[in-house]
């Protein structure tokens, strides 16, 4: 005989509850998933930090060893220009020193029959070398210092000089000329290459010589 089941229990309710706790593990295991990506994007955000972090401290030592290197090299320029302007000024005063001499042997050789040199100072103030000359001489008459004034460019050191001043004396005329030296160029070899030139001109003076020839004879 076959019995009809009859399930009294209250299965809208036991079916409510099933989807319930569905849809809570759902949301357990959605938590959990979103807890591990989380985590995840936050170890690779953190890792990406770290490294560039480090990236960071290691440009900053960079920069560091290069404003070290800059600061060297600044201070190497610093002392090879100071080196080549010592080298500039010693180069330019063997050339005065050169220049002095060739200066005197030059008027000695200029100063005509009849004439003769007294000085040849050089126009210094303040400690500066000056490119004016005076010079000092005698002669038995004024053609003696025309021909000494026009014979002074021919050598290529001095300009055209100045007639300053000329007065009779007992024996003859005394003489102030005023002459400017042409620049020289002096040439100082570059410590890594090339050349600098210097403009210079010759030492500055004061000589007392010999008369070159007696003075005799009258205009």
């Amino acid at each position: 005989m076959n019995l009809i089941k009859i399930n009294l229990l209250p299965y809208r309710e036991m079916e409510e509850q099933k989807k319930k706790k569905q849809f809570q593990t759902i949301m357990v295991i959605g938590a959990a998933a979103g807890l591990v990506a989380a985590g995840l994007i936050y170890s690779s955000l953190a890792g990406m930090i770290l490294n560039q972090q480090g990236r960071n401290e290691s440009l900053q030592a960079g920069i560091a060893t290069l404003d070290k290197e800059l600061e060297e090299i600044k201070t190497l320029n610093e002392q090879k220009r100071n080196f080549l302007e010592r080298r500039q000024r010693i180069a330019e005063l063997d050339n005065k020193r050169f220049e002095g001499a060739r200066i005197i042997d030059t008027l000695n050789q200029l100063v005509p029959d009849g004439a003769y040199l007294l000085s040849l100072k050089g126009d210094a103030s303040k400690n500066l070398v000056s490119n004016k000359y005076a010079i000092t001489g005698k002669a038995i008459s004024d053609n003696k210092v025309a021909v000494l004034m026009t014979a002074l460019p021919s050598t290529g050191i001095f300009e055209q000089p100045e007639l300053v001043k000329i007065e009779k004396t007992d024996d003859g005329q005394q003489f102030i000329l005023n002459a400017l030296l042409l620049e020289q160029k002096v040439i100082v070899p570059d410590v890594v290459g090339g050349g600098a030139s210097v403009s210079s001109g010759a030492a500055a003076a004061s000589v007392t010589s010999t008369p070159a020839t007696s003075a005799s004879g009258g205009k």
